[in-house]
């Protein structure tokens, strides 16, 4: 009964590895990468950092820490970028808009932040699981 409850773990983290850092990469991630590649920065100035800088530092976490999440490397340590952003984005930038999305009347909301938030923390607190390569990395030694 063990080995299935941890099967089902292991599938668990893959699903949520996959779902979510797939949906940061190209949600979120890239279009920073694009941004900053083509030096028209527009982005919030926070913590008395350039636009540039926090662009640069968003980018680095939703793009590349999601990339290493969904090939489960580092995952734990990969996951704690992407949750300071999305705490960030979500207590910081949008801390006067609504909490949920159904209530922003066309601006922004915490919702997407939060969401995203919990599910770094679930993959934070659950490892990467078999099906990555901590795993295949952890095998060999």
């Amino acid at each position: 009964m063990a080995k299935k409850r941890q099967s089902y773990t292991d599938l668990t983290s893959l699903v949520l590895r996959l779902g979510l850092g797939l949906m940061m990469i190209f949600g979120h991630g890239l279009g920073k990468l694009q941004t900053l590649i083509s030096g028209e920065v527009e982005f919030v100035s926070l913590f008395s950092l350039p636009p540039e800088v926090n662009l640069t530092l968003a980018m680095l976490a939703e793009f590349l820490a999601s990339i290493f999440v969904v090939v489960g490397l580092k995952t734990r340590w990969a996951s704690i970028p992407v949750m300071i952003t999305m705490f960030v984005a979500a207590f910081v930038v949008h801390w006067q808009d609504a909490f949920f999305m159904l209530n922003a009347e066309g601006g922004g909301s915490k919702e997407f932040a939060i969401l995203y938030l919990v599910g770094f923390l679930a993959i934070a607190l659950l490892g990467s699981g078999k099906y990555s390569l901590d795993y295949v990395i952890q095998k060999r030694k």
